[in-house]
Formats: structure tokens, sequence, C-alpha cells
């Protein structure tokens, strides 16, 4: 007979209402993937490469989708800190920031935030660039808890959910992945990588709601239009709908 922590265990894994119950699974069904990390012009102190713990559940195509939405998540953050480094400057403006500052007018600071007030898109996306920087180096360097990829299957839009978080530092980039999305012939690569970007805005203290003007909206749109304008017969909702 089972007792009642393992009995409340399964109830958990089961209903899938939990995400931080995924650092108690037994490591025996994930196994380790790594990324080398890009290394922006004038970026220091960074990991050679970062770690995550994939369930063994995933089929290889599957994984290989996830490392491949993985690889363009860290391509979008090193192109825009070299943009922003400008030879050397530092003054450049990015692709990414240069879009999100045309649409992203609320929610522009993380919840953990108590620095200068953030007042444009811009200045939100280099904030958000560096925080994002502090949680590659936490998951290199191994100052962060394993982070975990884990398999659930369920029939709706959302591809990538990762919930934001208030803690300053030392934060797992931990995810859940939708199977379902990952089947889906319409569901390209750019709007995996969009929907990843934004799940780890989420881990950087960025909340929703994940709307039209958003921060955590806009900028992961921005990506997933390859920094182009928007079109105003494609309404935002197609887009939006896949995040968290």
């Amino acid at each position: 007979m089972l007792t009642n922590s393992k009995q409340n265990l399964e109830k958990s894994i089961q209903k899938n209402q939990d995400k931080e119950f995924l650092q108690y699974l037994p490591l025996q069904i994930y196994r380790e993937i790594a990324f080398a990390v890009p290394i922006p012009q004038g970026i220091s102190d960074l990991p050679p490469t970062i770690f995550f713990d994939i369930s063994k559940q995933f089929t290889p195509d599957q994984v290989q989708k996830i490392q491949d939405t993985i690889k363009g998540v860290l391509f979008n953050w090193s192109l825009h800190l070299t943009q922003k480094w400008n030879n050397g400057f530092n003054n450049g403006v990015s692709q990414l920031a240069d879009c999100t500052n045309t649409y992203a007018v609320k929610n522009l600071q993380p919840l953990r935030y108590f620095g200068v007030n953030v007042t444009d898109g811009k200045q939100a996306t280099d904030l958000a660039m560096e925080q994002l920087t502090e949680v590659i180096k936490d998951n290199g360097l191994r100052r962060s808890q394993r982070a975990r990829i884990d398999w659930i299957y369920t029939p709706s839009p959302i591809t990538i959910q990762l919930p934001p978080t208030v803690t300053k530092t030392q934060t797992p980039l931990s995810m859940i992945v939708n199977v379902y999305q990952l089947q889906q012939p319409n569901v390209t690569a750019g709007l995996l990588i969009g929907s990843m970007f934004h799940a780890w805005l989420h881990r950087g203290g960025y909340d929703d709601p994940k709307v039209t003007n958003y921060f955590i909206s806009e900028c992961p749109m921005c990506v997933m239009r390859s920094y182009q304008p928007k079109k105003p017969n494609v309404p935002d909702s197609l887009f939006y709908k896949y995040f968290n």
C-alpha cells in the first residue's frame, strides 16, 4: 500500500497542477542535453554551455525541435546584445529592441525590479536581455537548480509552459512542453522560438497579460515576425495564443 506522501506525489504528477514538483522527480526518467552558449560581443564571464534534463517521453524528432527552439532563443538573445554593443560604443539599438519599442507600452519592468524606471520598449528589451544573461549564467555555472523539460500532451494552443518568478537570482529554466503543438504542421519554428522566448521572459520576472501592447507579448511576437512590422490583416491573437 502506498504511503500518503507517495500517493500525493503521484496525484500531483498526474494532474500537473504544481510545476515545481519537477525538481523532485527521479533523474532516471530524464537525460541531460547541453547547448553551447553563443558569446555576444561585449559580454564576459558567460559559461560555455547550458544544460537541461529532458524527459525520455519525448521522441527523437520532438527532442530535435526542442533543441532547435532553444538554439533559436539563444541566437535572438546573442544578436540583441551584439547589436547593442555596437563595436564597443554600447549605444546600439538592436532589431529586437527597435521592433519591441514600436509596440510595447505596458508592464515594461519585471516583478522583482527596483531600479530606474523603465519608460519604453527599447529600455525594457535591454533590461530583459540583461536578466536573461543572468539566468543563462546561473544555469551554465550550476548556480540554479537543474533545469528540466517535461512532457505533456493536451489539445490546447499552449506550447511551452513556464511560470513567472519573483526570485531575483538562481532561477531554473525548467519548462513543460506540449507535444500536441510540436506535432502540428502549422506551428513553425518561428512560433516555437517566440513561445519559448515568452516563457523565458516569465523566468526573468515578467508577467502577463499576454495581449497587445504588453511587453511580454510584443517582444516575443517581434521574434515570431523576424522583427518585421505588424500587418493590419494579421491579428496579434494568431501569435499570442501560443503563449502560456
